[in-house]
C-alpha cells in the first residue's frame, strides 16, 4: 500500500517533505520483525534521504520516565544508530496536538522536497516491487519464513506420526490443532509471496501497454526506442 501510494504520488510530481518513523516506547523489547521492518524502512528512503527523517517514539504515557530514558538510550544506541548517522533526527511524541505540530513544522522549515528511493526505483527506472531495494529486503524475510515453516512443518508432522503409533489421543488432538495453525502461518507466507510477484506481473502488462500504445500512436514517421 505505502509503495502504491509513493508511486502514484512520484507520477503526479508530488515530493515529500519528510518521513515521521513512529515507534511505541512501551515495547519492552525490539523484536527481529522490528529490525527488518527498519532495514526495509531504511532501503525504501534511502540513506541520502535520512537527513529528512524524524524518529519520533510514542506511548510515553504506559512507561515510567526512568524506563523510558533507558529504552530510549538503547534505541538511540543499539538500533537507531545507523540511521541517526546518515543525520536523521530523533523526537519524543507526548501524544498532544501540540507535540504533532511541533514535530510537522520540523519538517516543513528545514527540509527541501525529495523522492524517496522506493519512488526513484519504480517511477523512474519502472521497477516492480519486489526488485527495489525494500522490496527485495522484504522478499528475503519471505523467503526466510517460508523456509522456517516448512521446517517446523516437517519436524511436526514426524511428531504427530510418533504420538498416533503411542496412540495418546489427548496429545494428538493438540497436536493437530497446532499443525493447522502452523499450515495457516504458511499459508500467509505463500500470500505475501504471491502478491510481490502478481506486482512484478502487473508491472511488466504496464510495460507493454505502454509500448502498444506508443506503437499504435505513432505520427509522422519518424523512429522511436521504447527501453522495457
Amino acid at each position: 500500500m505505502i509503495a502504491e501510494h509513493l508511486n502514484d504520488a512520484y507520477s503526479l510530481d508530488m515530493r515529500l517533505s519528510g518521513i515521521i518513523y513512529l515507534h511505541p516506547i512501551s515495547d519492552n523489547r525490539f523484536t527481529h520483525h522490528a529490525t527488518k521492518n527498519l532495514d526495509m524502512f531504511r532501503k525504501l528512503t534511502g540513506e541520502g534521504n535520512l537527513k529528512n527523517v524524524i524518529l519520533a517514539t510514542t506511548m510515553w504515557g504506559k512507561v515510567t520516565i526512568e524506563e523510558g530514558e533507558r529504552r530510549e538510550q538503547e534505541l538511540k544506541s543499539k538500533f537507531w544508530d545507523v540511521l541517526l548517522a546518515y543525520q536523521a533526527t530523533y523526537s519524543r511524541y507526548d501524544g498532544s496536538p501540540r507535540s504533532a505540530k511541533d514535530i510537522a513544522s520540523k519538517l516543513l522549515s528545514n527540509n527541501t522536497p525529495f523522492y524517496a528511493q522506493l519512488q526513484e526505483e519504480m517511477g523512474r527506472q519502472k521497477l516492480a516491487i519486489k526488485d527495489t531495494a525494500a522490496g527485495k529486503e522484504v522478499m528475503s524475510e519471505i523467503l526466510r519464513m517460508r523456509e522456517e515453516h516448512q521446517k517446523q512443518l516437517e519436524e511436526m508432522k514426524i511428531l504427530m506420526l510418533r504420538t498416533a503409533a503411542e496412540e495418546n489421543k489427548v496429545a494428538l488432538a493438540a497436536l493437530e490443532q497446532h499443525y493447522k495453525e502452523m499450515l495457516k502461518a504458511m499459508e500467509k507466507v505463500h500470500k505475501d509471496e504471491k502478491m510481490m510477484n502478481e506486482n512484478k506481473i502487473r508491472s511488466l502488462t504496464e510495460r507493454i501497454s505502454q509500448l502498444e500504445s506508443r506503437r499504435g500512436g505513432g505520427g509522422g514517421g519518424g523512429s522511436s526506442c521504447v527501453i522495457l
